[in-house]
């Protein structure tokens, strides 16, 4: 069985984040269509192979920050306190748009 149109759309977005950079859930939902929370059940459901420690929640929290932290760290993303610093590193939905391209 394939992955429907929703899946590619989000797991496509999500790949196009650019290492070193972070964006919301609502950020990737602008730009595949669809809502913040479908953002995050794709990624729990077929996100495995995805960077999904460069999607997290508007305030820069992740669902795993204890995971995250050895992926950032990677990345040279700042964070505290299990927070991104989205000022430094976050990418909107404009942007994100212009990477799809």
């Amino acid at each position: 069985m394939g992955e429907s149109p929703l899946v590619k759309r989000v797991l496509a977005v999500v790949a196009a984040i650019p290492p070193g950079n972070v964006t919301s859930y609502g950020e990737v939902a602008k730009v595949a269509g669809c809502g913040a929370r479908n953002v995050g059940t794709v990624l729990k459901r077929h996100g495995a192979g995805a960077a999904w420690w460069r999607v997290v929640r508007a305030d820069g929290a992740c669902h795993d920050p204890a995971r995250a932290a050895e992926l950032w760290d990677r990345e040279s993303i700042a964070y505290a306190g299990g927070r991104v610093k989205m000022h430094e590193h976050g990418i909107d939905a404009r942007e994100l748009q212009e990477l799809m391209e």
